[in-house]
């Protein structure tokens, strides 16, 4: 108790602070051609702060407890670091070289991060952007993707073209990889213009060249400013919840306070009591709304088992044929159109027709825009063919199953199967 008292001090919160920013300094300090005493004074300095950071981590387990050092995110991260840091000294102990600026070695870097445990309104920033990182991947899926989409459209439009007399710029569509760099520089706003001009000049100039520019400004408004800015705002909001959060914190601790005063009252009342005759043993009567909680308690069990019951109702059995008929020609009990039904409502349908977008998508990242002749793109348009005929297969089905346009929950009247249609035809 003595040393969880301890630990629990001001001083011992400033020592910690002081230590990280000795670390951080030792580091920043590491410079090319320094001279020997500054790289054996670094050296002994970064065991010094491994020893005294392993020191802190033990005598809070020591005094915390395992169980309740472990249920901090943040005592989870000094361990995961600080263990890390101990591997790579072992490793630099038993190898010749140590693993220079690899990832083990940079852990020592994110001891900087301890500041955050006792910075309370920067605590709550980092745990307000964690809370919302299930939107932010999202966003970034969402992100690659329209990079991804932009890059295999640039290497279509622009692939190959981009090879003047003068020299191929970095900034090309020749190769997936180097064709995903250019999406992303433009949508940073670095230099994109000058990319675009080279789209221009490659297809024949300002006079037959010019409709090509539609492709960089699309890029630069849906991604640039409609995309990236979300990022911002998802910022800006957690921001708002960080001082939200540590607005409560403080009129937590204010009423916690309160609490603690009036406790101390009460046992000195009792104690003054007790000096003034012999104890008195009071009963406790049961907590006021016991039996209401337990009864909320019965009927939540209740509601969960009928939301349970209604979702297997929900999930259970296939999905219905509408009761149409398919182009006007084919009814519900038309065998090829309940064929047609069984097929797409099959269960690994729809991640069979995603399996074969991947791999169409694959394909088209792996074709050669330089040299249209080659091998690769000979096989690969092979495997185009049998790509389109899936997709085409998948949109007659579908067809055939929901009707055209005419009557409700018809094929063409959701948005991604108008989209699906147009690229098959296309293509």
């Amino acid at each position: 108790f003595g040393i969880r008292r301890t630990v629990k001090q001001q001083w011992f919160y400033w020592f910690v602070i002081i230590l990280v920013f000795l670390n951080t300094a030792c580091v920043a300090a590491e410079h090319y051609n320094q001279p020997q005493w500054l790289s054996d004074f670094l050296y002994y300095a970064e065991f010094i702060f491994l020893g005294l950071f392993i020191f802190e981590m033990l005598i809070k387990m020591y005094a915390l407890g395992p169980r309740i050092y472990f249920e901090s995110s943040f005592n989870r991260f000094d361990c995961v670091v600080i263990s890390g840091s101990i591997f790579e000294v072992i490793w630099s102990y038993f190898k010749s070289e140590s693993f220079g600026l690899s990832v083990l070695r940079a852990l020592r870097l994110l001891r900087i991060f301890k500041v955050t445990k006792y910075w309370s309104s920067l605590r709550n920033l980092v745990i307000s952007l964690l809370s919302s990182m299930r939107s932010i991947i999202s966003l970034l899926f969402l992100l690659f993707l329209f990079i991804l989409i932009f890059a295999l459209l640039g290497m279509q439009l622009f692939g190959g073209s981009f090879n003047f007399p003068e020299g191929t710029p970095a900034a090309n569509f020749n190769t997936f990889s180097i064709a995903l760099l250019t999406v992303f520089q433009i949508l940073t706003g670095e230099d994109w213009n000058e990319v675009m001009y080279h789209g221009i000049a490659s297809q024949g100039g300002t006079k037959s060249g010019m409709i090509y520019s539609l492709y960089f400004i699309i890029l630069v408004i849906f991604g640039n400013y409609t995309l990236l800015n979300v990022f911002l705002a998802i910022a800006v909001d957690n921001l708002a919840n960080a001082q939200e959060l540590t607005a409560a914190e403080e009129e937590q601790e204010e009423e916690d306070k309160e609490k603690q005063q009036a406790e101390l009252e009460k046992e000195l009342e009792a104690l003054q009591n007790n000096a003034d005759g012999p104890p008195k043993v009071e009963i406790c009567p049961p907590s006021p709304g016991g039996e209401n909680k337990m009864n909320s308690k019965g009927d939540g069990t209740k509601d969960t088992e009928e939301a349970a019951e209604n979702q297997e109702e929900d999930m259970g059995g296939p999905k219905p044929m509408l009761p149409y008929s398919s182009m006007f020609i084919l009814s519900p009990t038309n065998p090829i159109r309940r064929a047609a039904h069984w097929v797409v409502n099959l269960r690994y349908f729809d991640v069979f027709i995603m399996i074969v977008i991947s791999l169409s998508s694959i394909a088209l990242a792996s074709e050669d825009p330089v040299r249209e002749d080659s091998d690769i793109n000979q096989i690969l348009n092979y495997f185009d063919y049998a790509f389109t005929g899936v997709f085409a297969i998948e949109m007659i089905l579908k067809v055939i199953d929901l009707g055209v346009i005419f009557h409700p929950g018809s094929y063409l009247r959701d948005f991604w199967n108008i989209m699906d249609s147009v690229v098959v035809i296309c293509a």
